[in-house]
């Protein structure tokens, strides 16, 4: 299945926060897939032929590092643009690609914009 517009994933257990997520992504031109769990979003982008941007929460709860989407998001879509969302500061990102923008809870909506301006080269 091929996009008209880019696609962008949002991982992210809390209704409020996935639904502003989304919102803001829909306002930069992305047609957005909303999962609470990696596992979620990777079988809601297996028909895609191309995953553009991912903001995941890192880890989601009930999953670990090992299940994580990040690690075969990246593998699918060499040059995928991904911001992470982190409770702790120090909690590891090793799923994650090294370009991966870090973005730690609670941020405000400037600070997500920069995140996103960051992970996709609007900088």
């Amino acid at each position: 299945m091929t996009n008209l517009k880019p696609l962008a994933a949002v991982i992210e257990p809390r209704s409020p926060l996935a639904g502003t997520l989304a919102e803001v992504l829909h306002a930069r031109g992305f047609e957005v897939v909303v999962a609470s769990t990696h596992a979620g979003a990777a079988r809601l982008v297996a028909a895609q032929d191309k995953v553009d941007f991912l903001i995941a929460a890192v880890p989601a709860p009930g999953e670990d590092h090992s299940g994580a989407y990040l690690e075969e998001a990246r593998n699918k879509n060499p040059g995928l643009a991904v911001v992470v969302m982190l409770s702790d500061p120090n909690e590891s990102t090793d799923g994650a690609p090294a370009t991966a923008v870090r973005l730690v809870k609670p941020f405000d909506m400037r600070q997500l914009s920069q995140a996103i301006d960051e992970a996709t080269g609007q900088v």
